[in-house]
C-alpha cells in the first residue's frame, strides 16, 4: 500500500517556496477525520486506512463496508483514491458523519498526485463527495490564505486549510509536497513567549513541553481508534494500551514534524558555544607553543655554544666564529617554533 503524503506545516523545511506569484493553487478545508483510500485491483476494491489494509474485522469504523458498495468497473485501474472518512475526532460533523470526501487522485504509473481537475472529474463520475474548496486559482498572498483558516463548510469552526500546488517540486527527486495551516485551537505546538530559560530547564525539556500538547496527543488517540488499536469509547482503563502504543506514535509524529525546530535551536546553541571552545583550544595551543619555544631556545643556545667552542679550538679563522656567534644570537629571538626546529636540525648536521 502507498500511504498518503505527510502534509507539512507551511514554512517547514523550506515549503514557503511552494507559493510563488503566478502559481496555480487549491485551498481546501482540512477535515478532522480519518485518512482513507481505496483502489481497484483484479476487479476487487481494496480499502486502506493510513497504515493498514482494511477488512471486515478491521474496517475503519465502516469505511471498508462503504467501499464495497462502489462499482469496481467505474474505478480507474491505475490510480488510488484518497480522501477523508468523517468519523468523530475533535470536531463533530453531525449528519456528515461516516461519509467519504475525496481530496486526491494518485496516478500510480506517473507516481504523482494528479491535478485537481481529476479529483473534480472522478467525484462527479463516481457520485462521491468532494473535499470542500475555499479557493482555486492563482496565488495571491499568504494573508489571503490565512483568511480561510478557522472557517468551515460544516460548522462554526474548522481545523484549518490544506494548500496544494501540484506543480511544486519539494526536493531534488521532484516529489510533490502539500502544506497545512491549522487554527490556534488545533495547533499541536504551544505558542510560547520568548523568555530566559531557568538553569534547571534544558533545551530538550523546553522542546518536549512545547510539542507534547493535548492537541497532538488527542490526535494520536483518535488515530489509534481509526487503526483499531483502541476502542472508540476508550477510558482510564485503557491507559496501558494507550501508553504501550501511543508513545511510539507520538514520538514519531513529533520527530517527523518538529525535529527541524529542535535542530535549529541546537545549531544556535553550538554557534554560541563554539567561540568559547575554540578560544580555550587556542589558549592551550599558545601556552604549549610558548613552552616548546623555551625548550628549543635552551637546546639551540646549548648547541650554538658547543659549535662555537668547536670552531674556536679548530683551525677556522676567528673572524668566522665571531660572525657566526653574532648571527645566531641575533637570529634566535626572531624565530618561531617551526623556525627554531629547522635551525636546530641544520646546526646538528653541521656539527
Amino acid at each position: 500500500m502507498k500511504k498518503y503524503m505527510k502534509i507539512l506545516r507551511h514554512g517547514k523545511g523550506g515549503t514557503h517556496e511552494s507559493l510563488q506569484k503566478g502559481d496555480k493553487i487549491v485551498v481546501m478545508e482540512k477535515l478532522d477525520g480519518a485518512n482513507a483510500s481505496f483502489k481497484v485491483e483484479d476487479g476487487k476494491i481494496l480499502a486502506y486506512s493510513r497504515n493498514n489494509q482494511l477488512s471486515k474485522e478491521n474496517n475503519l469504523r465502516g469505511f471498508y463496508e462503504w467501499t464495497q458498495t462502489l462499482d469496481p468497473s467505474k474505478l480507474l485501474s491505475n490510480v488510488i483514491y484518497y480522501g477523508e472518512w468523517l468519523v468523530k475526532h475533535k470536531l463533530d460533523y453531525g449528519e456528515n458523519h461516516n461519509q467519504f470526501y475525496l481530496f486526491d487522485v494518485f496516478d500510480i504509473q506517473a507516481e504523482r498526485y494528479a491535478p485537481f481537475i481529476n479529483v473534480e472529474f472522478e467525484s462527479k463520475k463516481l457520485g462521491l463527495k468532494q473535499c470542500p474548496v475555499f479557493y482555486q486559482g492563482e496565488y495571491k498572498s499568504i494573508d489571503h490564505i490565512l483568511s480561510f483558516v478557522g472557517k468551515s463548510f460544516f460548522g462554526k469552526v474548522g481545523e484549518g486549510v490544506v494548500v496544494k500546488n501540484y506543480s511544486y517540486k519539494f526536493n531534488r527527486n521532484g516529489e510533490q509536497q502539500f502544506t497545512k495551516i491549522v487554527s490556534d485551537e488545533f495547533a499541536e505546538v504551544k505558542q510560547v513567549k520568548k523568555q530566559r530559560v531557568a538553569p534547571t530547564n534544558g533545551l530538550l525539556d523546553e522542546f518536549v513541553n512545547t510539542n507534547l500538547t493535548q492537541a497532538r496527543v488527542d490526535k494520536i488517540l483518535h488515530k489509534l481508534v481509526d487503526e483499531n488499536v483502541l476502542d472508540e469509547d476508550f477510558d482510564i482503563t485503557d491507559m496501558g494500551v494507550i501508553l504501550k502504543n501511543g508513545g511510539t506514535w507520538i514520538y514519531e509524529d513529533i520527530v517527523e514534524e518538529e525535529l527541524d525546530t529542535l535542530l535549529k535551536h541546537v545549531r544556535m546553541k553550538i554557534g554560541k558555544k563554539l567561540p568559547q571552545v575554540v578560544k580555550e583550544i587556542l589558549k592551550e595551543k599558545q601556552a604549549m607553543s610558548k613552552l616548546n619555544v623555551e625548550k628549543l631556545m635552551d637546546e639551540l643556545q646549548q648547541l650554538a655554544m658547543e659549535l662555537y667552542s668547536e670552531i674556536s679550538t679548530s683551525n677556522v679563522h676567528n673572524d668566522f666564529s665571531e660572525k657566526m656567534e653574532v648571527t645566531l644570537y641575533d637570529l634566535i629571538p626572531n624565530l618561531d617554533e617551526v623556525g627554531l626546529r629547522k635551525l636546530i636540525g641544520r646546526l646538528k648536521k653541521f656539527k
